[in-house]
């Protein structure tokens, strides 16, 4: 039975099993829990199989779900007919993530796993290209962004690939990127009032810091910590690592 995509759930599948295979090797999966993030046709499924110690794959398409209940698997690999946005990712073993996710609800499960990466190893992601080069962008460039940073409170990012829109079936409007995301272990600030602070500074991103900061902060304390930092009262968000974000984060709140 031919199973076509479907645009309502975002579906492109890749077709290229040289790229497949290189997805898999990039997420270096060793006898671990892996959850899998629409499995679609199994371009990844296949060839996890054998390297999982459990696989979980979450799949939304009722008629691809149920074409991989017919099939025989080994009992260590598990269907769920589930959104992934809904599942729960609190468990006992740390989890490695891997999957061609849809790109219309990328940047929902990009801060679902920054929100829970205390229970993560690491993700090996395919996503829209544009958005693999802001995971990875640098201070003062175009593609640096409020999703750069957030991603960077909790973990590293690479980019593992390129991957021209060719590669898949039906063919997107977009190019894709691999990318792959190693968590840290913990961190020593609370993550959703750093969250918060990032969304705030780059909530007009033209505007320099202190005219987005005087929603939240009074503006003689803002200059103050500025100048503590040796920064310009001019700066703009987008000029700034993370270090110094972090650093007038606190200053902000302890001054």
């Amino acid at each position: 039975m031919e199973i076509k995509a479907k645009k309502s759930f975002g579906q492109n599948f890749l077709i290229n099993k040289n790229i497949q295979q290189k997805i898999v090797e990039a997420a270096e999966v060793n006898n671990e829990d892996v959850i899998e993030i629409g499995p679609g046709l199994g371009a990844l499924t296949n060839h996890l199989i054998d390297k999982v110690k459990t696989l979980n794959c979450y799949e939304l398409d009722l008629e691809i779900y149920n074409l991989w209940l017919n099939k025989a698997l080994p009992s260590n690999i598990h269907f769920k007919h589930q959104d992934f946005l809904e599942a729960n990712l609190d468990l006992e073993n740390k989890l490695v993530v891997i999957g061609n996710i849809p790109y219309n609800i990328t940047s929902d499960i990009i801060f679902k796993l920054i929100r829970s990466f205390k229970t993560l190893k690491r993700a090996t992601l395919m996503v829209q290209k544009e958005v693999a080069d802001r995971l990875v962008a640098s201070p003062n460039s175009k593609a640096y962004s409020k999703l750069t940073l957030s991603v960077n409170l909790v973990a590293s990012v690479k980019k593992i690939i390129n991957v021209k829109a060719n590669e898949f079936n039906p063919v997107p409007k977009v190019d894709s990127a691999v990318v792959r995301l190693d968590f840290v272990d913990n961190i020593d600030f609370n993550l959703e009032k750093m969250l918060h602070f990032i969304k705030i500074i780059f909530q007009f991103k033209r505007k320099t810091l202190i005219n987005n900061l005087q929603t939240s902060y009074p503006k003689e304390l803002i200059v103050k910590s500025l100048e503590k930092l040796n920064l310009s009262l001019n700066v703009r968000a987008e000029q700034l690592d993370l270090n110094q974000i972090k650093s007038l984060y606190v200053l902000l709140e302890n001054l």
